[in-house]
Order: structure tokens, then sequence, then C-alpha cells
């Protein structure tokens, strides 16, 4: 949840979210999982990491891949092309890394992401490059470098060593004004639905959510 107000109006508000989770769900509150932070200092959730910061002459709320998320996936990549592993074909192992790559590149594409979807489609290459020089025969760094240099340049079998560099970044598009609340549901939709369809330029709804933020 993010609330516009002051840390002590989040506390009684999250004070006020356990009461009402104990009372009508017989369910408690985490205290290792709910925690209440500034956004501009930042927080992890699902996988993101969500801070505003400074960009140029205005603040804008950025959501990046987090260390965690990045520490895993390539834990997962250095699992699957360890030296255990060597007695698979290149295609079989590009058959295992590609959709760990490829999955994790389509989650993370609504966000600030380029920069590190680069380095881990790198550091991927540079995981099968090793793996490549564990077969038999083998091949100097040189002759390696030479050979599988580049993008597109590690395959077998007709894959690709996929680089997720290549996953085109989105930014997540606002559409709060199309989902239906208790307080909108009225103008949203007469008819109760759960969202109604609206462009991006509907002055009727976002441009009056867009003046509320500002």
């Amino acid at each position: 949840m993010l609330v516009h107000g002051t840390k002590s109006e989040a506390e009684a508000l999250k004070a006020e979210i356990a009461e009402l989770l104990a009372r009508q769900l017989k369910m408690t509150l985490s205290d290792e999982k709910t925690h209440i932070t500034h956004i501009d200092d930042g927080f992890v959730f699902l996988g993101f990491h969500i801070q505003r910061r400074t960009w140029g002459d205005r603040r804008v709320v950025l959501t990046i891949p987090s260390k965690q998320a990045l520490a895993s996936v390539m834990h997962k990549i250095k699992k699957l092309t360890g030296r255990s592993t060597t007695s698979l074909s290149l295609e079989e192992v590009l058959r295992t890394v590609n959709p760990v790559l490829r999955g994790w590149a389509a989650y993370f594409r609504y966000g600030v992401s380029k920069r590190t979807f680069a380095y881990l489609g790198w550091y991927a290459w540079w995981r099968v490059l090793r793996w490549i020089r564990y077969k038999p025969p083998h091949m100097t760094w040189k002759q390696l470098r030479r050979r599988y240099f580049g993008a597109d340049r590690i395959s077998e079998g007709g894959l690709v060593l996929y680089n997720p560099a290549k996953m085109k970044v989105e930014r997540y598009r606002f559409r709060g004004a199309q989902i239906s609340t208790p307080y909108n549901i009225d103008e949203v939709d007469p008819e109760k639905a759960l969202f109604r369809r609206t462009s991006h330029d509907d002055v009727a709804f976002v441009g009056q959510v867009s003046e509320y933020l500002a």
C-alpha cells in the first residue's frame, strides 16, 4: 500500500488494517513482511526495487529489478552451466538456459531494466562460454572468443543463446481510473463491472485523476 501522508498516519492505517484482518479474516500481518518505508528510501516488492529519484528537474518513481532477483537468476544460470552438466550437449544446455533467461526478462520488462538485461546477457554468455571450455576437444580462450564472441554466436541445433537485452522494455501504463472502487463505481461503470475500457486520453476519467495526483 502507498500512503500519501506522514509516517504516523501510515502506522495508524497499518493498525487499522491489522485489526480488520484479525476481526473479519482471522489473519495477522507478518512483522517480517510488513514495513513502513519512505518511497525516497525505496523498497522491494515482487522482485522490483521501487524508489523515487530525481530525474533531471523532475522527481519520478522508478521500478528496477532488485539485486536479490538478479542474484537469484544468476545462481540458476550458474547451476545450469556448471561442470556437472558437461556431459550434456550444447543444444541441451541451451534448452534449459533459454527459458530461464526469456521468462525472467519477460517478467521484468515493465520497468527500468535495460541495463540489468544487458548485464544478465553478458553473464549468461560468459557462463556458457566457460561451459564450452570444459568440453573436449579443448580450445584456447583466444579460439573461443574468436568463434563465439558477438550476438547470436553461441548456437547449436537451431537454438541460439537467448540475449535478455533483446527484450523490449515497456513502461507501466496508469489505468487507475479504469478500475472500479467504492468511490468511482458509478462513474467508471454504472453496470458495476470490474472495469471499463478507456483510452489513456480519456479526459473525463484520466484527466481528473491526474489533477488529483498532481
